[in-house]
């Protein structure tokens, strides 16, 4: 099993719709992946028809005490659990009660989350907030991997530069335009000096922003779209990755 956190540098970089379509193409790959929504928006669960007035997710659970029966199957291989609607004091304590179990008393996964953390899935995928808060430290103890969404704007540069990242992080390029030259020059940068920058881009494509209206993964929207071949491409790089790790 493999855990993988997925984050943007900044919001509005697409780390939510990256993580739901990996998921999809993973699960198409054969594998079986669970999708965790950490982000207190609880937009990921759109992309997988979840309706928009619905409040379960895994945080209302761990609120109410409940043990974590409550994963959704979309699909062949692929399971979500959304985060939940709940209030911001109600998170904060929910959050920090899971910080504990790790940090103080030393469980490599905290006892609300135990049970999902199983040879059952060999890919878990985190949607983790862009936004500095405890949620990104929880997700970040769990992960095996650390992907971080950037986009090829100044503003990305930038913080790449200012933010203390988890060691040993990869940075995968999203909505890539190849007819603006400033994205081409900050690519082009990035291809000299970044570390971990993974060697293929996803490029910009109206079919991502169409996918989330229709509320279903690029990939099963648009399967022949040029974004849904890419994101099969970033799952030969993921599964190159586990191999790696198993030698």
């Amino acid at each position: 099993m493999t855990t993988m956190a997925i984050q943007g540098i900044r919001g509005g970089c697409g780390s939510t719709s990256v993580t739901a379509s990996l998921a999809w193409s993973l699960a198409q790959a054969g594998q079986s992946v669970l999708v965790l929504d950490f982000s207190r928006e609880n937009l990921l669960r759109l992309y997988f028809d979840m309706p928009y007035d619905n409040k379960h997710g895994w945080m209302i659970n761990s609120s109410q005490d409940k043990q974590h029966n409550g994963v959704i199957n979309y699909a062949d291989n692929l399971d979500y659990l959304p985060f939940g609607l709940l209030d911001e004091e109600t998170i904060e304590m929910c959050v920090s009660e899971l910080l504990s179990q790790i940090k103080d008393r030393g469980l490599k996964y905290p006892e609300k989350l135990s049970g999902l953390f199983s040879e059952r899935y060999q890919w878990i995928l985190l949607d983790l907030p862009s936004t500095r808060c405890p949620l990104i430290n929880l997700g970040q103890l769990l992960a095996d991997i650390h992907l971080c969404i950037l986009n090829p704007d100044v503003a990305c540069d930038v913080l790449l530069q200012q933010r203390i990242l988890p060691n040993d992080s990869y940075f995968l390029l999203n909505r890539f335009s190849p007819t603006s030259l400033i994205q081409q020059d900050i690519h082009h940068v990035w291809q000299q000096c970044l570390v971990g920058l993974i060697p293929m881009v996803i490029h910009a494509d109206e079919a991502m922003s169409e996918s989330l209206a229709v509320k279903k993964p690029v990939g099963q929207y648009q399967p022949e779209s040029l974004i849904a071949v890419e994101f099969n491409r970033l799952v030969q790089w993921c599964l190159s990755f586990e191999h790696g790790n198993e030698d």
